[in-house]
């Protein structure tokens, strides 16, 4: 790297870290205004619970986006930008939205004022996880490290939606495989690598976000007072097991078993 390109991105890199600080700070105080405004339906108790966890959850999001900053890039070597795009501030106001929906594990909150309140952050996750890389491609501006965020965020979402569904009782918990399955298939490609054993690629296949897409919009709905009971067990069967088929099948790909052509770069997106 030249002296003049390296000076460029370490001041790139200084005002990446001010806009990642200034956009940590207004969701710090964003949430504690949230947490105030859950006190008055729940109580202050619930609501320092709701809060605690959240908060745990934004500052792991927070040290996650810090430690990525330097792949706010086009491309792998190419210069370091020094601002976030538009696609990948959604991509952190989704996060933001999934740390909240967080805190609802720590909430008795089907039967209250804020029933409806874990369906619509998640949903209002859902849309902007499908406005954030359209926002990206229109405006010339994808970036290594809004990719890497997006599905980061993708398998959170997939992990907390659910759990907050399966702990209130509107999803049983076997549906908690799905939110398993990304970690699992990530795991056992390291363990693969780690034993010297082959690697190959996911061909492109539509349905793969197709079932992503499938999934979120029911786990949103099963988060909505509109879905339980047996309708709710039904689609976790239906969705999920659809789901987790097509993990399996992504196994195979990738394990050699249905698809001879190698892979060689270590982010892969699995059906999830």
């Amino acid at each position: 790297m030249s002296s003049v390109q390296h000076t460029r991105d370490r001041s790139a890199r200084a005002s990446l870290r001010r806009r990642a600080a200034l956009l940590a700070t207004v969701a710090a105080c964003l949430t504690l205004a949230v947490a105030g405004t859950f006190r008055l339906a729940v109580g202050a108790a619930a609501a320092a619970r709701w809060l605690g966890l959240a908060g745990v959850v934004l500052a792991a999001e927070g040290l996650l986006v810090g430690r990525r900053l330097d792949a706010n890039r086009r491309r792998d070597g190419d210069a370091l930008l020094p601002r976030f795009g538009l696609g990948t501030d959604l991509t952190l106001c989704r996060g933001v939205l999934l740390s909240w929906l967080a805190g609802f594990l720590l909430l008795d909150w089907t039967g209250g004022a804020l029933r409806w309140v874990p369906a619509l952050l998640y949903g209002a996750a859902v849309v902007l996880d499908y406005a954030d890389g359209t926002v990206a491609r229109r405006a010339g501006r994808e970036t290594v490290l809004g990719a890497r965020l997006d599905t980061s965020f993708d398998a959170l979402g997939l992990l907390v939606a659910p759990s907050v569904a399966v702990v209130a009782g509107a999803l049983p918990v076997p549906y908690l495989s799905v939110s398993a399955a990304r970690y699992l298939f990530v795991a056992g490609i390291r363990l693969r690598e780690r034993r010297g054993l082959p690697v190959y690629d996911l061909p492109p296949r539509r349905s793969r976000r197709a079932l992503a897409g499938l999934q979120m919009a029911f786990v949103a709905a099963a988060l909505s007072p509109a879905l339980a009971g047996a309708p709710a067990t039904a689609g976790a069967a239906l969705f999920g097991g659809a789901f987790l088929l097509g993990f399996v099948r992504d196994w195979f790909l990738v394990t050699g078993r249905l698809g001879p052509t190698e892979r060689t770069d270590r982010d892969r997106q699995p059906a999830g």
